[in-house]
């Protein structure tokens, strides 16, 4: 009530190695546009409404998506990035640091090897053996280096956050990937998000882990999978951290971005939520709806 102005940032899935999207359908009671992301080619959807009428709001999202699985043996760039390219990836992010104790820890870790997909593997085998899947511990979910340096627990983005800065402390490219799980049944509904890492090989590509799935089993052979190679039940949505959309929210750039964001006249609007529906289609592809 009493809103000037309203704007809404809604993250979209967008094509990639391992995913088609196709047949993306936008309903919302107000116009929109469909933007990208300038430093990591993430999509979403903007909209902004004057004096906008109060209540509920939904903005829902459908689209077809065709998911493959990731296998390192098949990871190759077809166009090699180019290293001003790969700066980004090299530096701190707010919360994903590459403070004295991160380097030093890097080093730890990764004493002895000379490759950086052997370092890379150091640093993903001392997080999943390290590292506890915890979301009960105040703090988790933040994607805090730091923080999950301190107490050794968190979610996915706690996981990978310390994957993150571990590898760039080390001079190996890496980003954050995030989107929704999607379960073995052919129909449901994703009440949250689920996120993994990305390193960069020189002739080889992205390659993926995903340390805090590995860490939730003791098979062997499923942990040494999620080091480059991805299962296909999962849509990616958006990549980065401290992201700086177009127009830029108010509030300080998005830590990351699978939640919509939303502002009442330049100030953070709450609650904010979404969710994935999902059902399988015939032929392998899957079709999606997200609100």
């Amino acid at each position: 009530a009493g809103v000037g102005r309203l704007e809404v940032w809604v993250p979209l899935p967008s094509d990639g190695p391992a995913q088609q999207i196709r047949s993306i359908r936008i309903e919302s009671s107000y116009p929109w546009s469909v933007r990208r992301e300038r430093e990591n080619g993430n999509s979403y959807l903007y909209l902004a409404a004057t004096e906008p009428r109060t209540g509920r709001l939904d903005v829902r999202v459908s689209f077809e998506a065709e998911r493959r699985e990731v296998l390192r043996s098949a990871v190759a760039d077809k166009v090699p990035m180019r290293r001003e390219d790969l700066e980004r990836y090299l530096k701190a992010d707010q919360l994903v640091t590459l403070s004295s104790r991160v380097r030093d820890l890097a080093h730890r870790i990764t004493l002895g090897e000379r490759t950086p997909e052997g370092k890379a593997h150091a640093i993903y085998e001392w997080l999943v053996d390290t590292m506890v899947y915890d979301k009960t511990t105040p703090g988790w979910g933040m994607g805090d280096t730091e923080r999950a340096c301190d107490v050794q627990k968190g979610n996915c983005t706690d996981f990978h956050s310390v994957f993150i800065s571990l590898a760039r402390a080390q001079g190996i490219p890496a980003r954050f990937v995030i989107g929704f799980p999607l379960k073995k049944e052919p129909a449901g509904t994703i009440p949250g998000y689920h996120c993994w890492a990305e390193f960069y090989l020189d002739g080889v590509g992205w390659v993926p882990v995903d340390a805090s799935d590995a860490s939730k089993t003791m098979d062997a052979a499923r942990r040494e999978y999620l080091f480059g190679n991805l299962d296909p039940d999962r849509i990616q949505f958006t990549v980065g951290r401290d992201l700086r959309l177009d127009p830029p929210p108010c509030a300080e750039p998005l830590n990351y971005f699978i939640y919509p964001h939303a502002e009442a006249d330049g100030k953070p609007l709450a609650p904010v939520a979404i969710q994935l529906e999902y059902r399988d289609r015939p032929a392998g592809a899957i079709a999606s709806a997200a609100r």
